[in-house]
């Protein structure tokens, strides 16, 4: 089984989650941590701000961060809800235009901000297809019908940059999946036998527009597959109200489950005894928990995303400036990634050959492509994050 792909990531993401621990020690996080400010040629990175999925502390943590860095010139937001509280603490300072705006999925807000010319752009994944391919995939196994599922147990789901020029036609196909509308994805294979109801579950990490998307798609999954599907948005985004969904489903019959865990490492023994429960059959979902025994990851290449957050950054400031990043919880992979890729980015650092393979074959330029000798000085690994600012930026 070739698992260099998220060895690589394993990698990035035990630095970062060690270090996050330590959020007033400004020191580098093991082998080639960095020091915040991070300065990556024409930009400086003052840090990353986390706010535990409480959006007022989102919007304070962006009001701090314009007001105690003058020369601040673009803020990242990466889960969704942070690029619209992002955008309310730059108008209510009278900065529009003058600090630029990039941000991470499709909130009704980011997209009007970027028809409006006030969000430079924004990445966007497939929710639709995250729960459509989860009940596909779960309905398989609840059968006991083989998969056939790559060998790094890892299935990526395309992304892509939003900006002006493609908004609306975006915002029409979102339409579409909002009324019912949303195009299946090709399925995994051709042929299931789906003549036995099954029941299974979707498991999400908090209430936000993004995860009504992927309901959409288990909404129009479930009548294909023949599959009875429980979906449920943790009202708080806690790790207590995921692990009472789930022990509530190991004794009601359920067969299958689907999850996005909202701090990965530390669900392991939750993740683990679901798999015992319902015989192997938990898949994660938009956020992976690789240590534990799930069966795979279905979701976004985050490290690869983050990339393009990251030249987003890059077209919104070309000559350069202070970059502050923000984001729910840096306890979660997708967090992790997104950050080391954005950060990557930024440094103008080589995309590691085991990553660049999942890049679309229209999308590798040259300057993604892997070099065929890297110097020893380089390093084809992920940055390793830590969740702290700078001495400059608000703590």
């Amino acid at each position: 089984m070739n698992r260099l792909p998220r060895l690589l990531l394993v990698l990035l993401v035990a630095t970062t989650f060690a270090s996050c621990r330590a959020k007033t020690e400004n020191q580098a996080a093991g082998s080639g941590g960095y020091e915040f400010p991070i300065e990556a040629g024409k930009y400086r990175i003052l840090g990353i701000r986390t706010d535990n999925t409480d959006h007022a502390r989102a919007k304070q943590n962006a009001e701090s961060a314009i007001a105690n860095n003058p020369n601040l010139k673009a803020m990242v937001g990466l889960w969704a809800y942070n690029p619209p509280m992002i955008l309310s603490a730059v108008e209510g300072a009278g900065k529009t235009g003058q600090i630029q705006v990039i941000g991470f999925d499709e909130d009704p807000v980011t997209l009007k901000g970027i028809e409006d010319g006030k969000v430079h752009g924004t990445v966007v994944q497939q929710p639709f297809v995250f729960g459509y391919k989860s009940v596909e995939f779960l309905s398989a196994l609840a059968r006991g019908q083989s998969l056939d599922i790559p060998e790094s147990n890892l299935i990526f789901v395309p992304f892509k940059a939003i900006r002006k020029d493609n908004v609306e036609e975006f915002q029409a196909e979102l339409n579409r999946i909002k009324a019912g509308n949303g195009t299946p994805p090709p399925h995994n294979q051709p042929n299931y036998d789906t003549s036995e109801k099954v029941k299974i579950a979707f498991l999400t990490n908090t209430v936000d527009p993004f995860w009504n998307y992927a309901e959409e798609g288990v909404r129009v999954a479930e009548p294909i597959f023949n599959a009875e599907c429980e979906v449920y948005h943790p009202p708080n985004g806690t790790q207590e109200e995921q692990k009472r969904f789930i022990e509530r489903k190991i004794g009601d019959g359920c067969q299958a489950l689907a999850m996005s865990p909202s701090s990965p490492e530390s669900q392991t023994g939750l993740i683990n005894k679901a798999v015992e429960a319902f015989h192997g059959n938990v898949i994660c979902h938009d956020s992976d928990a690789p240590n534990s025994k799930r069966k795979f990851y279905i979701g976004t290449h985050n490290y690869l995303a983050g990339r393009e957050v990251g030249r987003l950054v890059k077209e919104a400031i070309p000559d350069g400036g202070d970059v502050m990043i923000f984001v729910g919880m840096m306890e979660q992979l997708n967090a992790q990634e997104r950050s080391a890729g954005v950060i990557d980015e930024l440094l103008d650092k080589p995309i590691p050959e085991e990553i660049a393979k999942y890049l679309p074959k229209d999308e590798v330029t040259q300057e993604d492509k892997p070099a065929e000798e890297p110097s020893p000085e380089s390093t084809s690994e992920p940055t390793p994050m830590k969740e702290e600012t700078s001495p400059e930026a608000e703590s």
